[in-house]
């Protein structure tokens, strides 16, 4: 889900979507998913940013592939990994992490060697996923493929139209509040209007403006704002401005480390009765593995990305050092807010910013900043979505207004009613995340893999029984999500 069309962005087919978001008239075929990896958060499509789209051959050294790996990976999960590790226990959270990442690491190594297997040896051309799985699998599996980017798009336009609602009203809340209009205001979320802790509560007394309402009047607003723009056939303008998607991962790690600064350390291993609790193994934990099926995503892109790597002999390499620093990112953020949050740990919200107060300079900057990419990034990935549904369904990316219309209308309602009824994006990212690595990261990778072990005669009863349970993991862990 998964900031950023980050989370989105693992989804996009390359030839396709990228020429026709960039205003190209060259169509190549139907926008599938295999260029969808690569825009903000999410929470959050793969190649929509032009940081990422590479218009021609040109190679790229180690260091530029392992940042451009880390940063389209840094999605809307971020927001949600405290809360996820909350769910998980300390000690079961870390080791969800470390197995969620390997098996990561693992299917996206089999995509890259199926993809070198398959090379065409004169043009060179890789094959990207979506072939893979039409070719090899059949297209029951292209279609399921689709199907699963579909519904990572939709629900990162779900989750980025929540976030866009909390990030303004706390934006407004905190503006107004430095104006003088909120001195009464109590912030009992984490800290008080003089710097102290106050442990009564975990919510905020939300006192503003009568009709400033984020479960009412704020998810509206939006409407007129989007409804014209979603009507534009191209989003090349919005797609130039990826440049937001660094830099707001960036500012928020810097706000993390402050607040670990101020809080200290808030973490008690012993004393059950402390509000500093922190368990060791909970039984919400498929929350953070759901969590981290959307956040560990982006085999739709892998072999794009890695196909213009100079030494393409540092593949395996790089893509290890990648995965190590995404997931070094998620434990400092979401382990590290975990343990040094100074209230009871199940104050910690789906949505960690909002626990911050609105008397807070840094959380100001840093929620303007994430607004703002928010709002870029909606248009794209709509889009992308619109793109995909209406090439799959009618062959033509572009209908006319009116269905364009109807589609932006049902879509913008999908949002507006999460927002008001179901603001919880751990819960939707979750969700999405644990289908999409199920169809994506576990069941497709593994089929791939055994069907060419097969097809050279190297196929072990052994291997065919690992991937087959590894692809029983991904489903067992979309599963759980029923169950909590």
């Amino acid at each position: 889900m998964n900031t950023d069309i980050n989370e989105t962005a693992r989804l996009l087919p390359e030839n396709s979507c990228n020429q026709q978001l960039y205003g190209s008239s060259k169509q190549t075929g139907p926008c599938g998913v295999d260029n969808l990896r690569n825009t903000d958060g999410d929470q959050d499509a793969k190649i929509v940013n032009s940081n990422y789209q590479v218009e021609d051959e040109t190679s790229q050294n180690s260091a530029v592939t392992i940042f451009s790996f880390w940063n389209m990976l840094m999605g809307t999960s971020l927001l949600s990994m405290p809360w996820a590790f909350q769910q998980a226990g300390m000690a079961q959270g870390i080791i969800v992490q470390v197995v969620m990442c390997g098996l990561a690491v693992y299917t996206a190594y089999l995509l890259l060697i199926a993809s070198e297997k398959l090379t065409d040896p004169v043009t060179k051309k890789a094959p990207e996923y979506t072939e893979m799985c039409r070719n090899l699998v059949g297209r029951w599996a292209e279609w399921l493929n689709i199907l699963a980017s579909t519904v990572i798009l939709a629900s990162a336009l779900i989750v980025y139209w929540i976030l866009m609602v909390e990030l303004l009203y706390n934006a407004v809340n905190s503006v107004y509040y430095f104006a003088g209009g909120l001195n009464n205001i109590h912030h009992s979320n984490v800290t008080n209007l003089t710097g102290e802790f106050d442990n009564e509560r975990c919510m905020v007394q939300e006192k503003t403006f009568s009709w400033w309402n984020k479960n009412l009047t704020v998810p509206l607003l939006f409407i007129p704002i989007f409804l014209p723009i979603l009507l534009l056939k191209k989003m090349s303008f919005f797609a130039k401005l990826g440049a937001l998607g660094a830099l707001s991962v960036f500012a928020l790690m810097s706000i993390v480390f402050v607040k670990y600064v101020q809080w200290g350390w808030n973490a008690d291993f012993a004393n059950t009765k402390n509000k500093h609790y922190i368990p060791q193994i909970l039984g919400s934990f498929p929350s953070l593995s759901g969590l981290l099926g959307m956040a560990y995503f982006i085999h739709n892109s892998v072999t794009t990305i890695f196909k213009h790597n100079r030494n393409q002999g540092n593949n395996v390499r790089d893509l290890k050092i990648a995965y190590m620093l995404v997931l070094i990112t998620y434990m400092f953020i979401g382990l590290g807010v975990y343990l040094t949050f100074p209230l009871q740990k199940s104050c910690i919200k789906q949505n960690f910013l909002e626990n911050l107060p609105w008397n807070d300079y840094l959380s100001l900057a840093v929620q303007v900043l994430l607004f703002l990419r928010m709002v870029t990034v909606y248009p794209i990935v709509a889009y992308i979505l619109r793109v995909q549904i209406f090439a799959a369904l009618v062959g033509n990316e572009y209908p006319g207004k009116f269905y364009v219309f109807v589609f932006n209308i049902i879509i913008m309602a999908a949002c507006v009613l999460c927002a008001i009824f179901y603001p919880n994006i751990g819960d939707i990212i979750r969700y999405a995340g644990a289908f999409c690595a199920m169809a994506l990261m576990f069941i497709l990778p593994c089929a791939i893999h055994v069907i060419l072990l097969r097809r050279d005669q190297s196929l072990s009863k052994v291997s065919c029984f690992i991937h087959f349970l590894i692809a029983v993991v991904g489903v067992i862990n979309f599963v759980a999500q029923f169950t909590l």
